[in-house]
């Protein structure tokens, strides 16, 4: 049923238009004012691939950096050089650290050096990776009724405060058990809070800068990860990395207060508060230097009676909100697990840790740029799938055999070109899913994908450990299978491009009659 205010026969009718035709209206081209009130919305996640990846650097084990103690380790030292310093002889012939040989990482610790974590206890730094996942997979399933009932910004707060906690707590750390628990508590928050953030920016977002929003927002991503990689080098000890990143968290903290918009306005009328809704937009129109005034327009919506129970019935009455959300479900699914464990075993890929990790960081701001250009020429799906494809073809090349140098090898070239793509593919998939749910269940649905990404997420840190048990070929086979799967998933989806962001599942219906036969 649409609202609009009651009005006086005599006056002038209001012009009656849609929350996004308010939103095009005040934002029809970007400007100076609208550029800094998004990269202050975007600084709101400042912290967060640096928190996911601060392990991959506070816990890397130097299998490369080391030398022998023993008379029985010098003795295995013959012909092979530098080779002799690897995970597999370390490994194969059983040393022990400090009676066979030590760590030559001189100042520079690791947890992993404190606490003994090597060969078989490796699993130890997969599952400490890997727990945080767990934790943002608990912080989404507790959260899927937050964004639809106190907010996306307040809940993207709640949950960024979580996570600075956990972080300082972390450089204090004084066991492996207690660093597992704190990274569950981070995980648990930064997903509620990364969600939560994409939710209410994208929602101010008019339809012409969506796509640019996105890629700039998956940028803030790659800034962070560009941060934890220099932490990581020039910081010694592993828990002054730790305070470092929580610098980070406060930081982005602080951005949700300096930020001048305050609640998503589809939020606000999902809720029935039509009047915060105008405040909102008003503001928006303040900055943007296109004022509206609701004196002479009249929002156009639908009121809703919402609640969690309802929201889960209504995928079985709408069934092609429920199809197309568990497609994307498996997307998510296999984009994360692809993208972690290319994360998680960089050090495994490439000679040089900090150079992998550099390059990868570089190569996913190259994928966010990517997928705003290409996006812009294929549109949603097509570009969707131009990057899944190019997945597939990466990771068959890199099962080639060929080194340009002896620090640079085909496999990690096309690697990292594998990683840019996939990168580009995540950034799309956030796009698309936020364009395919109704504004009604954009929460709950964007929750439920990135409980799927989570699950994904676990997995990938255990797929990295493949390289040290099998065949290199095998996880990059793995890896092209995979992203056959997820290119097929979004041939079943439609292409958004151009379209508006539908409010209701009612709107969400196909061209077959589904709205129709609903209605009557």
């Amino acid at each position: 049923m649409d609202n609009t205010e009651t009005q006086d026969p005599e006056a002038s009718p209001k012009e009656q238009l849609t929350l996004e035709e308010v939103v095009n209206r005040i934002v029809p081209r970007l400007n100076f004012r609208v550029f800094l009130l998004f990269v202050s919305a975007l600084c709101t996640i400042f912290h967060a691939a640096a928190v996911t990846y601060v392990t991959a650097l506070t816990g890397n084990i130097p299998y490369k950096d080391w030398k022998c103690l023993s008379a029985e380790c010098k003795s295995l030292y013959k012909v092979e050089g530098e080779e002799f310093y690897s995970q597999k002889t370390i490994c194969s012939n059983e040393m022990v650290a400090g009676v066979n040989f030590t760590w030559n990482i001189g100042r520079r610790t690791t947890f992993t050096t404190d606490w003994g974590i090597y060969c078989q206890d490796e699993a130890k730094l997969s599952t400490i990776s890997s727990i945080y996942f767990v934790g943002a997979l608990l912080g989404l399933l507790c959260s899927t009724a937050i964004f639809d009932t106190v907010g996306r910004k307040r809940g993207a707060i709640l949950g960024c405060v979580l996570i600075t906690v956990a972080t300082a707590a972390s450089a204090a750390a004084p066991n492996y058990e207690t660093l597992l628990l704190l990274r569950v508590i981070s995980g648990f928050g930064l997903l509620i809070n990364y969600t939560g953030s994409y939710c209410w920016i994208i929602e101010f977002a008019p339809t012409r800068y969506r796509n640019l929003v996105n890629g700039c927002y998956n940028l803030g991503w790659t800034l962070s990860y560009l941060i934890m990689v220099l932490f990581g080098f020039l910081i010694e000890k592993w828990q002054h990395v730790y305070l470092a990143v929580t610098g980070l968290c406060v930081f982005s903290l602080a951005m949700f207060f300096i930020t001048p918009v305050p609640e998503s306005p589809r939020f606000h009328l999902v809720r029935g508060k039509e009047k915060e809704a105008k405040k909102t937009l008003e503001i928006i129109s303040k900055i943007s230097g296109h004022r509206i005034t609701f004196e002479e327009v009249d929002l156009v919506y639908d009121t809703r009676v919402q609640n969690y129970l309802k929201q889960v019935k209504d995928f079985l009455k709408y069934p092609n909100m429920l199809k197309r959300s568990l497609l994307c479900m498996s997307g998510w699914f296999l984009v994360s697990l692809i993208t972690y464990a290319y994360t998680f075993g960089w050090g495994k890929i490439g000679r040089d840790l900090y150079t992998s990790y550099l390059f990868a960081a570089l190569g996913g701001g190259l994928g966010y740029i990517l997928s705003i250009l290409v996006c812009r020429v294929l549109g949603r799906k097509r570009a969707t799938l131009f990057f899944f494809g190019s997945v597939v073809v990466m990771n068959l090349v890199a099962m080639l055999d060929f080194n340009f140098s002896r620090n640079w090898s085909l496999e990690q070239v096309a690697s990292l070109l594998g990683n840019v793509n996939i990168l580009g593919a995540f950034a799309m998939l956030y796009l698309y899913t936020g364009e395919l749910a109704p504004t009604s269940h954009r929460g709950m649905i964007m929750c439920l994908c990135s409980s799927c990404a989570r699950v994904g997420s676990f997995i990938g840190p255990y797929v990295s450990l493949l390289y040290g048990v099998t065949d290199r070929r095998v996880p990059l086979a793995l890896f092209a299978g995979l992203s056959v799967c997820a290119f097929v998933a979004i041939i079943f989806l439609p292409d958004t491009t151009g379209d508006g962001i539908p409010e209701t599942p009612a709107d969400v219906s196909d061209r077959k009659g589904e709205r129709k036969n609903l209605d009557s």
